[in-house]
C-alpha cells in the first residue's frame, strides 16, 4: 500500500505589532478570515518558578506566554503584571519576535495544529522601525526552528516572513478599488496619514513606490496630546481612562475614581481633542499641505487616534476643497466592519476598525500575493 505524506498545515498571517496594542488577521483553511488582539506588553527574562501562577485557561491570547528553555517570556495582558519586576529590557527586535511567536502559538491552539506546521507572515513596520527587520527576522527564525512552548505545548514553525512600510496595507486596497474602476494606482499620488497613539505618520505612495523622502514618522502622538491636557485640566491618572472613554465613545457620563460618582467628562473631553487637534493641524500643515498640489491624489486617513478626530479632520480637507480625495481607511474596505465585529472588544471599542485597517489591508494582499514593495 502506498502511503502518500501530509503536507504540514500553513498559517498565513498578517500582523500590525502596534505600540498599544497588537493586531492580526489569519488563516489556515480557505476563506478563513480570523481576527485577533493582543495586548502589546512583553515581560522577558522571568524564570520557570512562575510557571505554576500562569492560567492555562480562557483564550490564548488573554494569556499568552512562552518557555524557550529555561526562559518565560509573557506577552499582552498578561505581561502586566509581571514588567515592573522585569530587569531584563527588551529591545523592538526582540519584543516583536515574541509577540509574533506568541501569536503562533494563539493559533495553534485555536486551530488545533499539529506542532510542526509552517507559517507565512507579513508584517508592516513603521518608517522609524525598517531597519530592525533583519533583526526581527533572525531572532523570530531562531526562536520557530529551535522549537518553544506555547502554554506548555510544543511549536516548531517553517517560517516565510516579509516587512513593508506600515500603510502598504492601505495602499495595497486603495490599488485595488481603482483596478475595478479601470484607473492605475501608479499614476496618482496616495498620501496615508495615520494618526497613532505614539506618533502620527504621512506616507506618499506614488510610481509604485514609498517615497521615503516625503514620508515621515516624527508627528506628534494622541497619548502626548491627551496627558498634556489631562494634567493641564487637574485630571490625575486614576481618571483617565473615564476620559478616554468619554472620548471615544462620545458616552461622556462616566464614573470618576476622584469624584468617587459618576461625572460628565464632556468639556475636558473636548478640551483634549482641541489640544490634539492643533498638534495635528500644525503637522499637516508642515507635512502635507505641499503634496496636495496635484489633482490627482488621494488622501487616506487611518489609525485609531483619528476615530476622535474624524468630523474635524472632514472638515479641514472640506475647506480645502478635497472632500472627494479624502477617504477614512475603515470605510474602505468591503468586509472590514463585519470581520472585526466578531471580536469581543469591538463593541466597547468604535476606533477598533480603524485601527486594524492597515493590517486587513495587508492580509487581503497576502491572500493575493501582492508584494512588489516587499522591504
Amino acid at each position: 500500500m502506498n502511503m502518500t505524506a501530509t503536507a504540514p498545515p500553513t498559517v498565513s498571517l498578517a500582523a500590525d505589532l502596534g505600540t498599544s496594542a497588537s493586531k492580526f488577521f489569519y488563516r489556515v483553511t480557505p476563506s478563513q478570515t480570523v481576527p485577533f488582539w493582543m495586548g502589546a506588553e512583553v515581560a522577558q527574562g522571568l524564570s520557570t518558578a512562575i510557571l505554576p501562577n500562569l492560567n492555562i485557561g480562557g483564550r490564548p491570547q488573554d494569556s499568552a506566554w512562552l518557555q524557550m528553555g529555561d526562559e518565560v517570556v509573557l506577552v499582552g495582558e498578561v505581561a502586566k503584571t509581571c514588567l515592573d519586576s522585569n530587569s531584563f529590557a527588551a529591545n523592538k527586535a526582540d519584543k516583536a519576535a515574541y509577540k509574533l511567536a506568541a501569536a503562533l502559538g494563539v493559533i495553534a491552539e485555536i486551530e488545533h495544529l499539529p506542532s510542526e506546521h509552517e507559517a507565512n507572515i507579513w508584517v508592516p513596520l513603521p518608517l522609524t522601525e525598517i531597519r530592525t527587520r533583519d533583526e526581527i527576522a533572525v531572532k523570530l527564525t531562531a526562536i520557530a526552528k529551535q522549537g518553544f512552548l506555547f502554554r506548555g505545548k510544543p511549536q516548531q514553525v517553517k517560517l516565510s516572513l516579509k516587512f513593508f512600510p506600515e500603510g502598504f496595507g492601505l495602499y495595497l486596497n486603495r490599488k485595488k478599488q481603482l483596478e475595478i474602476l479601470g484607473l492605475v494606482v501608479e499614476q496618482r499620488r496616495t498620501l496615508i496619514a495615520m494618526l497613532g497613539h505614539r506618533n502620527l505618520s504621512i506616507l506618499c505612495f506614488e510610481g509604485g513606490s514609498l517615497k521615503t523622502a516625503q514620508s515621515n514618522s516624527d508627528g506628534p502622538g494622541f497619548w502626548g496630546a491627551f496627558e498634556k491636557a489631562a494634567r493641564s485640566q487637574g485630571v490625575t491618572p486614576a481618571d483617565y481612562t473615564a476620559l478616554l472613554t468619554a472620548l471615544t465613545t462620545g458616552q461622556t457620563q462616566q464614573i470618576s475614581q476622584v469624584r468617587a460618582g459618576l461625572y460628565d467628562f464632556a468639556q475636558l473631553a473636548e478640551i483634549v481633542r482641541q489640544t490634539y487637534w492643533q498638534a495635528v493641524l500644525v503637522y499637516l500643515q508642515d507635512n502635507l499641505l505641499g503634496q496636495l498640489t496635484e489633482r490627482s491624489v488621494d488622501i487616506i486617513i487611518s489609525g485609531g487616534a483619528a476615530h476622535v478626530l474624524r468630523p474635524t479632520i472632514s472638515q479641514y480637507f472640506e475647506q480645502l476643497g478635497l472632500s472627494k480625495q479624502l477617504m477614512f481607511a475603515d470605510g474602505m474596505q468591503e468586509r472590514l466592519l463585519e470581520v472585526v465585529s466578531q471580536l469581543p472588544e469591538a463593541s466597547s471599542n468604535p476606533s477598533l476598525p480603524l485601527r486594524m485597517a492597515d493590517c486587513y489591508g495587508l492580509f487581503q494582499g497576502l491572500m493575493g500575493k501582492s508584494s512588489k514593495i516587499a522591504l
